[in-house]
C-alpha cells in the first residue's frame, strides 16, 4: 500500500480495451478532506458504480477536485499500435505524463504523491518511462500499481471520471450515427453485429485491434 501525503494524485483510464470509441484517461488531485470525502461517498473502482451514480460522483468530484482529462480517438490509437516501438502502452504513458506534467505546471512547490493505475505488466518498467515524461519531481513520490482503483480511492476518483466521460462520448457517438452499437467491447454481440457492416476505414473504429480484423474477415470471407 502508498502511504498517504497531504497530496495525492490517482490516475485512472477507461476504454482501454474497447473497439470502437475513444481512450479517457483522469487525472485527480485530492487532499486530506477530499479523501475523507470520497470514503464518506463510498468512490471505487468505476466499473461495480452504477451509470447514474457514477455521473453524479463526477460531477461532485469535478467540483471539489483538481482534475484534468486526456483523450485519444481511434485514429491516434491505431497509429500508436502499429508502431511496435511506441504500442498502446506508450500512449498511455504519453497521456498520463502529459497530465502529471499540468499539475506541477499548476502547483509546483506542493509535495505530492501519485499513484496510478498501471497500464503495463511490467509495473516497474512503466514507472521508470512515466517519471522520466512527466518529469516528476522525485521518484519516491510517484508509484504504479495494477489494480489500484480498487484500493485506492484517490485513484477510484480518477476511474470514476475518465469512464463517466468515455461513456458520455460514446452516447455522443451513438446519437450522431444514429445506431446502438452495444457498449464498444468485443464481447458485446451488438458491438459486433455493428462492426460487420460500418464503413470500412470508419473514424470510430480501432482497426489495429485483431479483434475487430477478424470480425471484418469473416464477413468479407462468407459467400
Amino acid at each position: 500500500m502508498v502511504k498517504e501525503m497531504r497530496y495525492s494524485i490517482g490516475v485512472d483510464e477507461a476504454g482501454r480495451g474497447c473497439v470502437l470509441g475513444p481512450l479517457v484517461v483522469a487525472c485527480v488531485a485530492a487532499n486530506e478532506a477530499d479523501r475523507r470525502w470520497f470514503w464518506a461517498h463510498n468512490v471505487r473502482d468505476s466499473k461495480i458504480v452504477p451509470g447514474p451514480q457514477r455521473d453524479m460522483l463526477a460531477r461532485m468530484i469535478k467540483k471539489r477536485c483538481w482534475f484534468q482529462l486526456a483523450i485519444a480517438y481511434p485514429p491516434e490509437i491505431d497509429t500508436a499500435v502499429r508502431d511496435r516501438s511506441r504500442t498502446l502502452n506508450g500512449l498511455e504513458t504519453e497521456l498520463m505524463a502529459d497530465l502529471l506534467r499540468s499539475y506541477i505546471e499548476d502547483y509546483p512547490e506542493r509535495e505530492t504523491i501519485a499513484l496510478i493505475d498501471a497500464p503495463s505488466i511490467n509495473a516497474q518498467g512503466f514507472l521508470e518511462k512515466l517519471y522520466i515524461a512527466s518529469r516528476w519531481t522525485d521518484m519516491s513520490r510517484l508509484h504504479a500499481e495494477h489494480k489500484a482503483d480498487q484500493h485506492n480511492r484517490t485513484v477510484a476518483a480518477a476511474s470514476i471520471l475518465a469512464k463517466s466521460e468515455r461513456e458520455r462520448l460514446i452516447e455522443k457517438l451513438k446519437k450522431e450515427l444514429d445506431v446502438d452499437f452495444g457498449c464498444g467491447y468485443p464481447h458485446d454481440e451488438a458491438t459486433r453485429l455493428f462492426l460487420q457492416t460500418c464503413p470500412t476505414g470508419a473514424s470510430y473504429v480501432r482497426w489495429s485491434w485483431k479483434t475487430a480484423q477478424a470480425i471484418r474477415q469473416k464477413i468479407e470471407c462468407e459467400p
